[in-house]
């Protein structure tokens, strides 16, 4: 009887959980919440930072595809701005170029128009050249195979009989000058200039 109200059964073992026991489980019971309480502030935490830094991100793809479009934009119109030029250029090169052609031809010295033609299409940008008389022979043409060819089968569309000179871009980037070789009183002939200006150096 005095085994039992002394919470001890026959054979020693307890009968309820010792005292250090209980604070052994209530020890690990609060490790446990501090434990899991820590991981839950942790994840809270990482997720507050990545969804920071996926904003920040945001942010800076934002600015960064409004700078590369400002940037081509710019670059764009810089090309375009040095298209201009380089027609101009050559338009007003065409003027000057008219003038010597007309005196060779006047003088019948085809031998020294293609030496302009040669001597030309060894500067940078300039391309091929070509002289035809109206009816649409080609008399002179820096690259030879030309010669075979029509004035109308190498550039269909262009006015072999206009008297004014005319700058276009092809597709290929190539400017081309229809320049016409007028004498005192008649049309001696058209030439054709081929230019590719050089590559804009921005990218």
């Amino acid at each position: 009887m005095d085994q039992v109200e002394n919470g001890t059964i026959p054979g020693g073992k307890p009968g309820g959980m010792s005292s250090e026991r209980k604070v052994l489980l209530v020890l690990v019971a609060a490790l446990l919440m501090v434990v899991v309480g820590m991981y839950s502030w942790k994840v809270a935490s990482v997720n507050a930072v990545e969804n920071k830094l996926g904003q920040v991100e945001a942010k800076l793809a934002q600015v960064d595809a409004q700078q590369a479009e400002a940037r081509t934009r710019l670059i764009e119109q810089a090309k375009q701005l040095d298209d201009r030029r380089a027609e101009e250029a050559l338009r007003l090169f065409s003027i000057p170029f008219a003038w010597a052609i007309r005196r060779e031809l006047i003088a019948g010295n085809l031998d020294q128009v293609d030496q302009y033609f040669g001597e030309l299409v060894q500067i940078r940008g300039f391309k091929s050249v070509i002289l035809a008389k109206l009816d649409g022979k080609v008399i002179v043409a820096s690259d030879r195979k030309k010669l075979v060819e029509t004035f109308s089968s190498l550039y269909p569309g262009a006015d072999l009989d206009s008297n004014e000179i005319t700058v276009e871009r092809a597709n290929n980037g190539i400017f081309r000058a229809v320049i016409p070789i007028l004498g005192l009183n008649k049309h001696l002939g058209t030439a054709v200039l081929e230019y590719l200006p050089p590559a804009y150096p921005l990218k």
